[in-house]
C-alpha cells in the first residue's frame, strides 16, 4: 500500500465517522430521574397520570405508560425548534392492543410539539380512518396530513424518527426509509411539547413511549441507523 493510498483511506475513514457521530440533541426525554438529559428544566416538566412500563432493554420501571384516558406528560421549550428549518424527532414506541377510536376522526397522540397561540405544531400518532390515513401518522397542527404510515406490530418495540430537510419530510420505522412528501411546514417555534395527548385535547395514546431526542438538524440514514443500535444516555 502506498504512502498515497493509505491517506486517502484514512481521510475516507474520518469522513465517516464524522458522518455518524451523533450531535447533541436539543432535548432528550427518558423516564430515568423524569428530566431532560443535559438541560436543567426538571421544573418545568408536567406530569398528568403517567405511568411505567419495562422498556426494550427489559428495564422495569423503564419507559414511560400512557393509560388512553387521561395521562399525558408536558414540558415547557425554553430552547424552541424551528418547524420550517431542518429538524430531526426520533422515539421508541410499543402498543399491547390496536387502537380504539370513539369516532372516525379520532386520533391517539403520541408526541405534539405545539405553540397553541400560534396555531402551529407537529404532532405525531395514530389516526382513525375518517382521515384517510394508513394509521401511524404525522400531521401538522388542525389535522392536515404529513406522512402516512402503516401501524406496526403489537408487543414490540418500534423505533420511529420523523426528518425534514428544509425540503422533504422523511420519517423511518426502525431504520428503514418509508413515506416521504414535500408539503410545506407551519413557520414557527413551539414552545411545548406533550406526550400522550394535545394540549386542551382528548386524544389520548394507549401505549409506552420512551427516549424522545429532537435534534435542530436533519440526520443522516447512518446517524439514524446510530440511534436504533445505540443503549440509552
Amino acid at each position: 500500500m502506498t504512502k498515497f493510498t493509505y491517506f486517502i483511506l484514512l481521510f475516507l475513514l474520518i469522513i465517516s465517522c464524522g458522518h455518524n457521530q451523533l450531535p447533541v440533541p436539543l432535548y432528550y426525554l427518558s423516564v430515568t430521574d423524569w428530566k431532560v438529559e443535559g438541560h436543567d428544566e426538571r421544573f418545568n416538566l408536567y406530569e398528568y397520570n403517567t405511568g411505567t412500563s419495562t422498556d426494550r432493554f427489559g428495564n422495569s420501571n423503564g419507559a414511560f405508560y400512557f393509560d388512553g384516558t387521561s395521562a399525558s406528560l408536558g414540558l415547557s421549550l425554553n430552547k424552541k425548534p424551528h418547524l420550517n428549518s431542518p429538524i430531526t424527532i426520533s422515539w421508541w414506541y410499543s402498543i399491547i392492543d390496536d387502537p380504539l377510536f370513539k369516532d372516525s376522526m379520532d386520533a391517539g397522540n403520541m408526541i405534539a410539539l405545539v405553540d397553541t397561540v400560534q396555531a402551529i405544531g407537529l404532532q405525531f400518532g395514530f389516526r382513525a380512518p375518517g382521515y384517510r390515513t394508513k394509521g401511524l401518522d404525522v400531521w401538522n397542527w388542525g389535522g392536515a396530513t404529513i406522512l402516512e404510515n402503516q401501524i406496526s406490530k403489537l408487543n414490540q418495540w418500534h423505533h420511529c424518527v420523523y426528518v425534514y430537510d428544509g425540503h422533504e419530510h422523511q420519517f423511518y420505522l426502525n431504520g428503514e426509509p418509508m413515506e416521504m412528501s414535500d408539503i410545506k411546514p407551519q413557520k414557527g417555534n413551539p414552545d411545548f411539547l406533550l406526550l400522550g395527548n394535545y394540549p386542551g385535547g382528548t386524544q389520548f395514546f394507549k401505549g409506552s413511549l420512551d427516549e424522545l431526542r429532537i435534534y435542530e438538524r436533519a440526520l443522516s440514514r447512518n446517524q439514524i441507523l446510530a440511534l436504533l443500535n445505540m443503549k440509552k444516555f
